[in-house]
């Protein structure tokens, strides 16, 4: 695992981040690895998550979920901080964004 953080390398993770499992997988368990940084990952991925297009905002839910699913057995770091952000980007979605990312929104939010 690569022990380097920065917000500038993470900014740049971020930006090519895909909807495949194994992209978003391999950058959740990186965020994880760096749990001692969860702010500011956290406030990186939210100024990525609303300087995106529509069709990047999904990727990057995808990520915040996979990230709170699996960080929550090392500590509640993420869960704190995301907490912070979640309910505006996921209503961000809801009110621009098509039926396919409010189908995602759904989906994640049960």
């Amino acid at each position: 695992m690569n022990s380097v953080f920065s917000e500038e390398i993470l900014a740049d993770k971020l930006s090519k981040l895909n909807s495949t499992q194994q992209c978003i997988e391999t950058l959740s368990h990186w965020c994880i690895f760096h749990r001692s940084k969860a702010e500011m990952v956290v406030t990186t991925w939210e100024k990525q998550f609303h300087k995106s297009e529509m069709t990047q905002k999904v990727p990057l839910l995808y990520l915040a979920n996979d990230i709170l699913q699996n960080s929550k057995r090392k500590g509640n770091e993420f869960v704190a901080e995301f907490w912070k952000v979640l309910p505006e980007a996921l209503k961000n979605i809801n009110q621009e964004g098509d039926d396919c990312g409010k189908n995602i929104v759904s989906r994640l939010g049960n």
